[in-house]
């Protein structure tokens, strides 16, 4: 009987202990995560889609919008009570439609910079306006079809005639709500895209977004 009762509270004694240690595990880990500098709390995953086109092109009447999409990581800093700064990098891809023949998609990492300033009558949900700027590297393209049946002197885009740079302004509204985030936002191109043509790249955007580290914070 006495073994057996000595057995039963080791048996327990060494459940204990290993309890504990799995609460001390627990409780570092928790620790190394709840120590993240601040800045981290607003770092997010974005992810969205988009209509692209063409705007101020000699073309205007033969263009058509298409569908893309972008995914990216974005992070921002408080300048003042209503006001922020935002920062990101983005993988996105435009396209556009030429006289409902051809698609052309383009593939851009895009750097937008913006500021976004709260609207108080909306604060349950964190709205706020946003306004800045943002700029492209283009990195690819792709044309997706062929042009058939044209006059001599119809005017063709080529992606080897498409620019590298680009940048723009765009303005929109979003919203938060915990660890999630909702953006609508357009943008306006200032550059080129074809060396031989008038038109620039325009977009609007729909984001959706997840903070990667708030949810650590102790």
């Amino acid at each position: 009987m006495i073994l057996i009762l000595l057995s039963s509270q080791s048996g327990f004694s060494q459940s204990e202990t290993e309890d504990e240690k799995d609460s001390e595990k627990e409780k570092k880990e928790s620790t190394k995560w709840g120590n993240l500098p601040y800045f981290m709390d607003d770092i997010k995953l974005v992810a969205g889609l988009n209509r692209g086109g063409v705007f101020w092109s000699d073309e205007f009447r033969n263009l058509s919008y298409g569908s893309g999409y972008q995914l990216g990581l974005e992070g921002f800093l408080p300048m003042g009570k209503i006001s922020f700064f935002h920062y990101g990098m983005h993988y996105s891809a435009r396209t556009f439609n030429h006289l409902n023949q051809v698609d052309f998609r383009t593939n851009h990492l895009d750097f937008p910079i913006f500021a976004s300033f709260g609207l108080p009558e909306f604060t349950s949900i964190d709205f706020r306006f946003l306004l800045g700027t943002q700029l492209s590297a283009r990195i690819g393209g792709r044309q997706i079809g062929t042009y058939s049946s044209l006059g001599n002197d119809q005017f063709l885009f080529d992606v080897n005639e498409f620019k590298s740079l680009d940048g723009g302004m765009f303005f929109g509204l979003s919203g938060e709500q915990k660890d999630f985030y909702f953006r609508v936002r357009s943008y306006i191109g200032v550059n080129n895209l074809d060396r031989r043509d008038l038109g620039s790249l325009n977009a609007f955007y729909i984001d959706f977004g997840y903070f990667l580290f708030r949810r650590y914070r102790q």
